[in-house]
């Protein structure tokens, strides 16, 4: 006989499973496995899985440690993408700063070849 209980924590197991190969009915996909999104996708409050399912919060935080341990390549990743994106942005300020300079200086040295050519006309 099926009870309440082991519905929901069928429900819980394929809410795991759906989460893990990023395929989730209910929270958006992409999203970060954790309690509370299983809870979410299986339509329980994170409580319940806490209080009456402690060894699927304990399955669910070895998932998280996992996804983590496996974190300081991606780590030192993010610290390079951002280390080059500071410094692209540096260089693309410099540049704009120059790209105006030479502006300005294009639009003095326009200003004076005509005040040149309408010298040599009046002469």
């Amino acid at each position: 006989m099926k009870t309440k209980h082991t519905d929901t924590r069928t429900s819980l197991e394929l809410a795991l499973k759906r989460l893990q190969a990023d395929v989730p009915l209910t929270v958006p996909k992409g999203g970060k496995i954790s309690i509370a999104a299983v809870a979410r996708e299986a339509g329980v409050s994170h409580a319940t899985i806490h209080n009456r399912y402690p060894d699927i919060a304990e399955q669910i935080r070895g998932i998280v440690k996992q996804t983590t341990s496996a974190s300081p390549a991606l780590q030192k990743n993010q610290h390079d993408i951002a280390a080059t994106l500071s410094r692209l942005r540096q260089e693309n300020a410099r540049l704009k700063s120059d790209l105006a300079r030479s502006q300005s200086l294009n639009y003095r040295l326009l200003k004076e070849n005509e005040a040149l050519r309408a010298s040599v006309k009046a002469s």
